[in-house]
């Protein structure tokens, strides 16, 4: 099968999720979460100590993937 020699066109997000940060009582570190809804325990990747996390609400997570579209209306307007 011949390689196609056209440029491959930038392909836009289908999807998203949030990321949330959570300080590391131990050490100080930000250790990301994709959208915890539930209470959990977390573990730092520095220093491998658990801890307890507050999680995020849900029909805030879900208010903002309705207004971003999934990630759609996220776009750069400028980007051609």
């Amino acid at each position: 099968m011949a390689e196609s020699r056209r440029p491959v066109r930038p392909v836009p997000p289908d999807g998203m999720e949030l990321l949330f940060f959570y300080a590391c009582p131990y050490c100080g570190r930000h250790v990301p979460l994709v959208s915890p809804t539930q209470p959990t325990m977390a573990q730092c990747d520095a220093c491998g100590k658990p801890f307890p996390i507050v999680p995020v609400d849900e029909r805030s997570l879900h208010y903002v993937r309705i207004m971003l579209a999934g990630g759609k209306a996220a776009l750069d307007p400028d980007f051609a």
